[in-house]
């Protein structure tokens, strides 16, 4: 049982486990939610931008192909990370499948661990007969041939695990989960932090009183870049997240469609929490990548037409099939909604702009 796990590695340690640990454990152990479940859809625990409405991987794919127009025109890896069940490729390749050579020069690669998606992938993918296409799945970058690339990610980077910080009286303190062997509980516990590592990050945030920081996301990320790098290409990432000083805490819990208690339903529920964009962009710049868009969803949606697109597919619809595009359409450009939340970044390698 997970929930043996985690009380087996806070045994090990006076303070209790990270928070980072703790997430770590209930999504990505082998017993875990992400690797035992289908936390997407409509009976997942959350809905993503592509099972909300079609126009949103149309859009996308549009975009992508006029990346690949304007700065390659040659073979071609398109790389998705956590394809979920497979949605949001398949309006991408259903609405470039009409473009010249999109298609012929394009080789692509899933980075999925979980085995059920992978297989809900597949047979969605071959539902969807998209003849002559070269797909592959992995886990890791590791096979994937070195050729410019386009790598997107939607609501990836968000369920990587993270550590909390609290500052008072200008010490750290780190908020750690640890166990309560009477009541059977979890429960947090905060601890000094004396590694000079972390003081050392956590020195940047003078105005804060509180940090969230994720290994997990940079070093996953600094792979993409790696790999981007060494053979030229752009990375789209889109996920809700910030890039301003945090005023709160930004973890949070979905077990059944709602929010729970993060120390309730060890690995049966969903955990995310806010990206920290200006990490990434910190780490990119590093690597001598251009900033080509930061911004809202409501901006990239409609910079990149989906009121126009919408409107041309609603044309020959009924009054209920119409309302029900445009409903959806609005939550994804809705700034009480999802407009303002997500973000979109796009990085390209030095070697691919214009």
């Amino acid at each position: 049982m997970i929930k043996n796990k985690i009380i087996d590695e806070i045994q090990k340690r006076k303070c209790g486990i990270s928070l980072e640990k703790f997430i770590d454990i209930c999504l990505f152990d082998n017993e875990g939610y992400y690797e035992t479940s289908n936390p997407l859809g409509r009976s997942g625990d959350f809905i993503t931008s592509p099972e909300i409405s079609q126009l949103f991987g149309e859009i996308l794919g549009l975009y992508i192909h006029s990346l690949w127009h304007d700065k390659y025109k040659e073979k071609f890896n398109l790389i998705e990370l956590g394809p979920g069940n497979g949605t949001l490729l398949i309006d991408i390749l259903r609405i470039t499948k009409p473009l010249v050579n999109f298609h012929n020069l394009l080789n692509i690669h899933l980075i999925e661990k979980n085995i059920y998606l992978v297989n809900k992938q597949k047979q969605n993918l071959q539902l969807s007969k998209f003849d002559n296409i070269n797909i592959k799945w992995h886990d890791d970058f590791i096979n994937i041939d070195q050729r410019p690339s386009i790598i997107y990610a939607n609501e990836f980077f968000d369920c990587l695990p993270i550590r909390q910080f609290i500052k008072e009286d200008n010490n750290w303190y780190e908020k750690n989960v640890n166990f309560n062997k009477k009541t059977k509980f979890f429960f947090y516990q905060h601890s000094l932090v004396n590694n000079d590592k972390i003081l050392n990050k956590l020195a940047k945030y003078k105005k804060n009183n509180i940090v969230e920081l994720s290994e997990h996301r940079e070093n996953f990320f600094r792979k993409i870049c790696d790999f981007v790098s060494k053979s030229s290409g752009s990375i789209i990432i889109i996920d809700y997240g910030y890039s301003e000083f945090l005023k709160k805490f930004t973890l949070q819990s979905v077990f059944n469609h709602r929010p729970s208690n993060l120390l309730d339903n060890v690995g049966k529920q969903d955990i995310t929490s806010l990206v920290d964009f200006n990490t990434l962009v910190d780490i990119a710049k590093n690597y001598n990548f251009n900033v080509d868009v930061f911004c809202n969803q409501k901006e990239f949606l409609l910079a990149n037409g989906i009121l126009e697109r919408k409107n041309k597919i609603t044309k020959n619809c009924t009054i209920e099939q119409k309302k029900t595009i445009e409903d959806d359409c609005d939550r994804l450009v809705n700034e009480k909604q999802m407009g303002s939340f997500f973000k979109f970044l796009i990085l390209s390698s030095n070697g691919t702009t214009n």
